[in-house]
């Protein structure tokens, strides 16, 4: 069924793809009646649209202990920007022209009083379903805008911040409205704010996703494209979305020294951005020997755990002094 939806079938001259997530429930291992039939395929489907889509999944007892505990956080994910429990870290973005600190990517953290620490793609698709992804954004952009201008204050000028948009953000008509604000409250220079969408994202309705990039463009902010290579990569679509900047999603450059698939998409996904005069910035770099890859292939920018780990803003800000000091000393030397 699966591989039969995803074949390209023709409508008004546009190719078109379609994708199910199936949940399956048996009868009568399952449930003795259509009603708990249903029931269990439906929290089966909708678990399995969570860890990814495009996929079948059986139903199993877990499922059932597994829902109760999405519901549960789900209830917490409500209460928790008001209880103060949401945080935002940065990872340092380098140029490969100067080795320059040009941007610092935000990170959302989740602090669950009784859960610990959970991981942003447990409670990011809870938030998008639930629709408090949109008090999230509007507070996670807030945040990273008020932490810009608190860096360009201390002499940082040059200093970039990027911030991930989900889905649900991108096609919301106010968005732009309200980045336009806060380039102003916080008098943000233009494209000092880099917005992220991911190409699953944008796949989903290309027209109305142009649209809103258009806006989001005009209100000041600079507009990458997140995780590319893992979705529906399209020439025609990349060159009918104002896109500013291609990343590299990690999950190619963590191999491409030892795959060789993973290096031509890597290689190819430099050039195709080049020549379409887009920034390309690879995420993941964590060994010398992937940087001098990237680097020997034309790759702009870098961010991984080779520079710096996600850390909070004072601890990025003792970063920014060190590597603007070794500048100006590398630069006296």
């Amino acid at each position: 069924m699966l591989d039969d939806l995803e074949a390209p079938f023709a409508l008004d001259q546009e190719q078109i793809h379609l994708r199910a997530t199936i949940g399956i429930t048996l009868f009568p291992e399952d449930g003795d009646s259509t009603e708990k039939l249903l029931q269990k395929a439906e929290q089966t489907m909708t678990l399995a649209k969570a860890r990814s889509r495009n996929r079948y999944q059986f139903y199993i007892a877990s499922v059932d202990s597994e829902m109760r505990r999405r519901r549960e956080l789900e209830k917490d994910l409500r209460e928790a920007l008001a209880r103060d429990q949401l945080s935002l870290v940065y990872q340092p973005q380098i140029s490969y022209r100067d080795n320059s600190v040009v941007g610092v990517e935000a990170l959302l953290r989740w602090a669950h009083p009784e859960r610990g620490n959970i991981p942003p793609d447990q409670f990011i698709p809870l938030a998008e379903q639930n629709g408090s992804i949109i008090a999230i954004g509007e507070w996670v952009l807030d945040q990273s805008c008020r932490q810009l201008r608190d860096w360009h204050d201390q002499g940082f000028t040059g200093l970039r911040m990027a911030v991930n948009l989900s889905t649900v953000q991108l096609h919301h008509a106010e968005l732009p409205r309200v980045v336009s604000n806060l380039m102003q409250i916080y008098r943000l220079p233009p494209r000092t704010l880099e917005l992220e969408v991911t190409e699953t994202g944008l796949m989903e309705d290309i027209t109305s996703a142009a649209q809103h990039l258009l806006s989001l463009r005009r209100a000041g902010a600079l507009i990458a494209i997140d995780d590319f290579g893992t979705g529906y990569s399209s020439l025609s679509y990349l060159k009918s979305l104002p896109l500013d900047k291609m990343k590299i999603d990690k999950s190619f450059v963590k191999d491409v020294l030892d795959d060789d698939d993973d290096a031509t998409i890597v290689r190819a996904i430099i050039q195709l951005g080049k020549s379409l005069g887009m920034q390309v910035i690879a995420e993941g770099v964590e060994t010398r020997e992937q940087e001098a890859y990237i680097l020997a292939e034309g790759c702009h920018e870098g961010q991984g755990w080779l520079y710096s780990k996600p850390m909070p803003a004072k601890d990025v800000t003792a970063f920014l002094r060190q590597a603007r000091e070794s500048v100006v000393g590398e630069a006296a030397g």
